[in-house]
This record gives structure tokens, C-alpha cells and sequence, in this order.
């Protein structure tokens, strides 16, 4: 028998004859539903009318948002226009100047075709439709309350099209709580137009956000004028471009220099016949074809812009048109990684063959690192089988390309403090273990050892602790940097020569909403200008010397923490540690080992880094004694 009684099946419902179970749904209710398909977001709604407009050949397109479109959508062209008859038949379910035949599914370079997206819209929000066909003496309004008509009437306006959206999901309560924070769907909508500006640069495009200008770029000669306008003038000279395939399948675009790598891949853009899709396979092309020259967890700046026949792309798979099936997507890869690596490596703006290091190098550097060694006191000269180990072992066997590693023994030091609570500026941190020894006893360990340019190892008691001094390094800033922001006491480096800096329009968004914060970790900054900001003065003690990229990295890391919801205090502390911590392969003093391992003795969680990682792993002699069978 069963130890549990197996529940009985739900019993349907009995039906009679004259009572059918299977019913037509509503033109109403048809239409909500695929409204759901097609209108996801604002930002859906931004995507579609931009493309009606490039479809109708507009040359300058004008978005207004207001309530990160749960107000306003407006979208303004000067494409053809249309006839009252086109105005009023638009917004009818699969109405389409695009398509007669099914055999011009498999030949269309358009945008949209399936006719959908103004009657999902319309049938969610109340819209308003204002064109003019050239030729023409009025203009015609329509508007339209639940995709019901409710008005019509001649006006006046210029040859185009004035699409506005007013109350985006008013009768579909549900869909409007599922909306995300007005932070990450204003996000959203900076993305959708720089998806459509980067490729049609011919087209001048302009972003207001609630009266505020964002986005405003006139038609460009060519794709990298319009890159720069996007993201800023520092990108001109990052930019690698390149092309592939001719023919029925060709590829070209932009690869930015490892310099401007992002820690996401949010910046690797990718377009097939013009049209901004999601494609894994070549943002993998794209990364895997810079080598070793960007760090693993970082991604290259890209623009790839794939051009193929259309009857080998299946646009049809998603009925957001945003992901796509190639008829050989292996070709496709290959196409794309052999273009990138083709530029990045033999072309004129050649990638160098070693990884590039964040760090700054420091004057003085050392041949070779020693597998293990007991670091000597500053005071006390190299002993003498050290320095007739560097003699008797080269650096590299003969032939190699010698490769110094940086020194960083000179300028860090890691002075012990008396241990003090921080207990306010970070209520959430969890308390050390209360069987772990005090501080105190360890302010006086001397017998440390330095393994491989990254480990300490320390002899605690009966105990054999290795320290991971990035992650060790991490966790003593990180307390410390909240800690002066709690008091409101940054540690600022001005800058002899203020740097300006011309941010893209989500770095705007993210500066403008973290102005307050960026300025208690140490960062002196001012507008200055649309979308450029005047940099004066950067935290102390950064191991990145470039204070633009730094300021760009922290935004990006701020960035990232308010999409996963974080804590932004603590994510901008962690990013700060990070970014000045020791690295691995930065060589240090038995002095700078002691005040390293003593300042995260008194930390208040010295077990794990801001990120999670472990900074130490302690090894008891009994597990020595059980290797050596004693």
C-alpha cells in the first residue's frame, strides 16, 4: 500500500448538446493576446514605430518619452506619410503594404511585414495617428481608445507621421504591473534607439526623456561617425573595422581595441540585413577571436553586420523578429571570427599577441618569479642562494620573447591599525566566527611566505593558512571604503589636468541617478556640457592610472548592480576594491605581507571577498600527518 492516498483525477465537467465547450474568443480579447506577443515593454513599442518609420524612408526620427513610456510615446518622422485610407486601415490585424504573396515572405528586406504591430498596440493603449502623404493639403488625425475609433478629422502637420501612445496597457492591468522599475525600462528605450541609430546611420535620430535630451544625432556619412555621436569621441580611435564574404553572405563592422572591453555583452551588437537581432553564436565569434588579448569574464565592443540572402535567414522564428535561424549557421561563424581576427591580427591597426594588463607598470621590475621563497625584510639584503638563483635560472628558454613581470614592492604598504568596529556602516556583514582566534594574536605573525606572486603562506598555531592576497587585498579596502562613506570622508586625488568625458546615453542615465554616491567614494565631476562630464579629481590609491576608463568602469559596474538589484553602496565599494587591490603576480615584501594579513585579521568578515570568493583556506597539521602516514 501506498503511504500516501493517490488524490482522484479532476472530473470535466459534463457538457450537453446545446452547450459547446469550444467557443470563438472575441476580436477584443484575440487582440490583447497578441499584443502580448508583440508588445512586451515601452521599449517594444519604440522598436516597432522606429521601424515603420525607416520602412516609410524617414530621414530623421524624433522619439519624446514621458513615465519611461507609461505616459507618453511619441515617435515623429518625415517618411511618405499616408492616406486617410492607409491611416484607417493600419491598425488593422495583418494589414501590410509589405506582402501580396507567399513568395515575398522569402525575399523581404523590410522591417515589418506581418501587420501587427499598430493593432497591438492600439488595442492596449489609447493612439493617435497624425500623416501626411506629400501631395496632400491636410493631414488626418485618428485616434483610438482600446483599438476602438473613437475620432477622426483633417489637421494640419508637416509631410510624415506622428504615431503618439498615451496609457501603454491601461486596460490590461496586469501586463502594466509586470512592468520593471522606471530606471530599467528608460534603460530599455536607450537601448532600442541605439540598436536602430548604430546601423542607420543615415537617418538623424533624437531621445527625449521627459523633456530631457538624450540621444540627438544627425545622418552621418558613415558608420563610425555615427558610432563616436553614440558613445563618445574616445571611441574614435579604438575602433578596428572589418569585413568578410561577398556575395550572398558577407560581414563587416567595427571591433573595438581590448582597451574598451566591458565586463557584459551588452556592446556586442549584432545585425543581420540591417535588422538588430540576438545571435549567441557571434557574440562567442566575436570574443573568441580577440585571443588572449581580453581577460576571461570581459567582452569585446562590437558591431557586426551580417548581409545574406534573405531566403537563407528566417526572420519568422520569433514574433518579435528578434532572433533569426540561418540556413548555415556554422558559415556564418566562421565568416565572423576569421573577419575579426583577420583585422585585429595582420591588419593595420594590429592587437599586440600578449594579454593586456589593467595595471599600470611600475618602473622598476623583476626577470623572474622563483616558485617559492621567504620574503626578505626591506631591510635585509637578498641572501646569497637567492641571488644565485636568479643567476643560475634565465627567464626565458632561448628563443622565447622575454616577458618582465611587474614589481609592486615599491609604494604599497600595508600599515596595521587597532582594530575598530564597523559594525554601522555595514549592519548586514556577517560576524567573524567566534572560534577564530582575536586579531591580536595574529598583529605579531612573521613567518610568511609568498607562493607563486599570489599566495601567502602564513604558520598560524597548528595551522598552515594560504591567503589569496587579490581577494585578502579586497575585503580590507572594501571595509574601508564603506566605512568612509558612511562618514562622508572621501580620500580625493585631483587631477592636474581635468579630463572631459563623453558619456553614451545609458552612462548619462547611470552618472545623473548615482551623482551622490560617485561623489562619497571620491570622484569630482560636473556636467559639462550635453552628455559630457568634466572630470577633476578620482579616488586615491587606484592601481588603474587611467582615470577616464576608470570612471567609465565604475559606471559600467554600477550599472550592471542596479539591473541585478543590488545594493549600489556596496556594489560601488567592491568595484573601487577591486580596482585597487594587489593582482596576481605583483610581488610583495615580508613588511607589506604583515600589514596585509594583519588589516584583514581586523576586518569583520576576513573569510571571503565583497565577491564571495574565500580569501583564505586554512590546512590543519593533521592532514600533513595523515599525507606522511604518521
Amino acid at each position: 500500500e501506498f503511504p500516501h492516498p493517490i488524490p482522484d483525477l479532476p472530473v470535466m465537467p459534463e457538457t450537453t448538446h446545446d452547450r459547446p465547450v469550444i467557443a470563438v474568443l472575441p476580436d477584443r480579447l484575440i487582440d490583447q493576446i497578441a499584443a502580448g506577443e508583440v508588445i512586451e515593454r515601452p521599449a517594444s513599442v519604440v522598436k516597432e514605430l522606429i521601424e515603420n518609420s525607416l520602412d516609410a524612408g524617414a530621414t530623421q526620427i524624433d522619439i519624446d518619452i514621458q513615465q519611461a513610456g507609461s505616459g507618453l510615446i511619441r515617435v515623429v518622422d518625415n517618411g511618405t506619410g499616408m492616406t486617410p485610407d492607409d491611416v484607417a486601415a493600419c491598425v488593422q490585424r495583418h494589414a501590410t503594404s509589405k506582402i501580396a504573396r507567399l513568395e515575398d515572405l522569402s525575399s523581404l528586406l523590410t522591417f515589418g511585414f506581418r501587420g501587427e504591430a499598430l493593432a497591438s498596440i492600439a488595442s492596449v493603449s489609447h493612439l493617435e495617428i497624425i500623416s501626411r502623404r506629400r501631395g496632400q493639403d491636410a493631414a488626418v488625425l485618428m485616434f483610438w481608445e482600446g483599438g476602438t475609433l473613437s475620432d477622426q478629422r483633417d489637421t494640419g502637420a508637416a509631410v510624415g507621421t506622428s504615431v503618439s501612445v498615451r496609457h501603454l496597457f491601461y486596460n490590461t492591468p496586469a501586463r502594466r504591473e509586470f512592468m520593471r522599475a522606471p530606471t530599467t525600462e528608460t534603460r530599455r528605450l536607450i537601448e532600442t534607439v541605439t540598436d536602430a541609430a548604430c546601423v542607420n546611420y543615415r537617418v538623424g535620430f533624437t531621445l527625449t526623456l521627459d523633456e530631457r535630451p538624450t540621444i540627438a544625432t544627425a545622418p552621418a556619412p558613415d558608420m563610425k561617425t555615427r558610432l563616436v555621436d553614440l558613445f563618445g569621441a574616445s571611441l574614435a580611435d579604438m575602433l578596428i573595422p572589418f569585413s568578410g564574404g561577398e556575395g550572398e553572405l558577407s560581414v563587416h563592422g567595427f571591433a573595438g581595441k581590448p582597451e574598451i572591453a566591458r565586463a557584459n555583452r551588452d556592446r556586442i551588437l549584432t545585425y543581420v540585413n540591417n535588422r538588430r537581432v540576438t545571435a549567441l553564436s557571434l557574440a562567442h565569434a566575436a570574443t573568441a577571436a580577440y585571443g588572449e588579448t581580453i581577460p576571461r569574464g570581459r567582452f569585446p565592443f562590437t558591431v557586426i553586420c551580417i548581409e545574406a540572402d534573405p531566403s537563407r535567414v528566417d526572420v519568422n522564428v520569433h514574433p518579435t523578429k528578434r532572433e533569426v535561424r540561418f540556413a548555415n549557421d556554422r558559415a556564418v561563424y566562421e565568416l565572423t571570427y576569421y573577419a575579426i581576427n583577420k583585422a585585429a591580427f595582420s591588419g593595420p591597426h594590429a592587437l599586440p599577441v600578449l594579454p593586456i594588463r589593467e595595471t599600470a607598470m611600475p618602473a622598476e621590475s623583476t626577470p623572474l618569479r622563483l616558485p617559492l621563497r621567504a620574503a626578505a625584510s626591506p631591510e635585509t639584503p637578498l641572501a646569497a642562494n637567492d641571488r644565485t638563483a636568479r643567476a643560475e635560472f634565465p627567464a626565458s628558454a632561448p628563443g622565447m620573447p622575454s616577458v618582465e613581470v611587474p614589481s609592486v614592492a615599491h609604494g604599497l604598504t600595508f600599515p596595521a591599525r587597532s582594530g575598530e568596529s564597523l559594525s554601522a556602516s555595514m549592519p548586514d556583514q556577517p560576524q567573524r566566527d567566534a572560534s577564530s582566534a582575536s586579531p591580536s594574536e595574529h598583529d605579531d605573525i612573521t613567518n610568511l611566505w609568498q607562493f607563486n606572486d599570489l599566495y601567502i603562506i602564513a604558520a598560524v598555531g597548528e595551522e598552515l593558512w594560504v591567503i589569496d592576497q587579490h581577494t585578502a587585498h579586497e575585503r580590507v579596502l572594501y571595509e574601508e571604503i564603506l566605512r568612509r562613506i558612511h562618514e562622508r570622508k572621501p580620500d580625493i586625488q585631483r587631477l592636474l589636468f581635468p579630463e572631459s568625458v563623453d558619456l553614451e546615453a545609458r552612462e548619462w542615465e547611470v552618472y545623473e541617478s548615482s551623482a551622490e554616491l560617485l561623489a562619497s567614494l571620491g570622484f569630482e565631476v560636473r556636467p559639462f556640457g550635453s552628455r559630457t562630464v568634466l572630470l577633476e579629481g578620482i579616488p586615491t590609491g587606484l592601481r588603474l592610472k587611467n582615470p577616464v576608463l576608470l570612471f567609465r568602469r565604475v559606471l559600467e559596474d554600477l550599472e550592471s548592480a542596479r539591473r541585478g538589484g543590488e545594493d549600489l553602496t556596496r556594489a560601488a565599494a567592491a568595484s573601487m576594491a577591486c580596482r585597487s587591490a594587489v593582482m596576481s603576480g605583483d610581488r610583495l615584501n615580508l613588511a607589506e605581507m604583515q600589514g596585509l594579513f594583519a588589516r584583514l585579521m581586523h576586518t569583520e568578515n576576513p573569510f571571503s571577498c565583497p565577491h564571495g570568493r574565500p580569501t583564505m583556506v586554512k590546512i590543519p597539521i593533521a592532514d600533513f600527518d595523515k599525507k606522511f602516514c604518521r
